[in-house]
């Protein structure tokens, strides 16, 4: 079963008098890697978020959010920073200097307000008891991002899978058109070679002709590459069974059915086949466009 790289969770809980929110939302990436939007003090929580998501994800560019809204300031006991608190105010002062204005550009109530400078202290038995309870409310939405991932991974597939027959049909189509191309083709050179007779003094060697055209017709041969295409189609079907992050290898095998579309385009020198060669390559950059979801 396949998984996407995109989904959501969310998750709410109260923590005490603490209404705790985690939304967890995921794109897709090449690596798995995060970005954490989390209150500062809470390093532990991101940690242990990271590690839970790191178990159970493989790809996918994961956006955490932790918001605790009005209620934050209720988690421990104001402290003020003093030695913050005259560092701005000395820079206000030499601001107003520099500008050539007053020195009361900041109330006390704007100094305040300013970062870090009243900070909020817990015990470090609640604190870790928060914590912990924040992990479960962490596991909770990441239960609800994995099984949004799941069920878009089951469209993907299911997609895909009609994308595949389009595939099969189109490689058929071309085998069609193929039978008795290079047989016609080697007719073609013999009546050329036949009409052009003598070639100076010297009678052209039939059995250097038909060498020739023998040549020619393994160079112009597709069969090779419209058997290699069935096969891949084939372990293509084969991965999306087997591996649920198998987005890397369908994106590998999906390069190779490429190479062979353009081989078959080059080789067979026909309008027909060409015409189904373009809508070959355009159901495989389909397809291409779905597993670049596929974690």
């Amino acid at each position: 079963m396949l998984i996407s790289m995109t989904g959501y969770g969310r998750a709410e809980e109260k923590i005490g008098n603490i209404n705790v929110v985690i939304e967890l939302r995921a794109v897709n990436s090449r690596f798995l890697e995060f970005v954490m939007r989390l209150p500062r003090g809470y390093e532990a929580v991101e940690d242990n978020t990271r590690t839970h998501l790191q178990s159970i994800l493989s790809r996918g560019r994961v956006t955490v959010t932790m918001n605790m809204g009005t209620d934050q300031p209720n988690i421990g006991k104001p402290k003020l920073n003093e030695d913050l608190l005259l560092h701005y105010q000395q820079i206000a002062k030499d601001s107003a200097r520099v500008l050539g204005v007053g020195s009361e550009l900041l109330s006390l109530s704007d100094l305040l307000r300013l970062p870090d400078v009243i900070t909020y202290q817990t015990g470090g038995e609640d604190q870790a008891r928060f914590n912990t309870a924040v992990n479960e409310i962490v596991k909770e939405a990441a239960g609800q991002l994995q099984a949004m991932r799941l069920r878009e991974g089951e469209l993907l597939e299911k997609a895909i899978s009609e994308q595949l027959v389009k595939v099969e049909e189109i490689n058929a189509r071309i085998q069609a058109a193929d039978h008795g191309r290079l047989e016609l083709i080697a007719e073609k050179m013999r009546k050329k070679i036949a009409e052009i007779g003598v070639v100076g003094e010297h009678q052209i060697d039939q059995k250097r002709v038909e060498q020739e055209v023998v040549l020619w017709s393994d160079k112009l041969d597709i069969a090779e590459e419209l058997t290699r295409l069935d096969a891949h189609v084939q372990h293509f079907r084969e991965l999306m069974r087997a591996h649920g992050d198998a987005g890397k290898r369908l994106n590998f095998l999906l390069q190779e059915m490429n190479r062979e579309a353009n081989t078959i385009g080059s080789k067979a020198n026909s309008t027909p086949i060409g015409h189904s060669v373009v809508e070959l390559k355009n159901e495989i950059e389909r397809i291409r466009e779905q597993v670049q979801n596929i974690q």
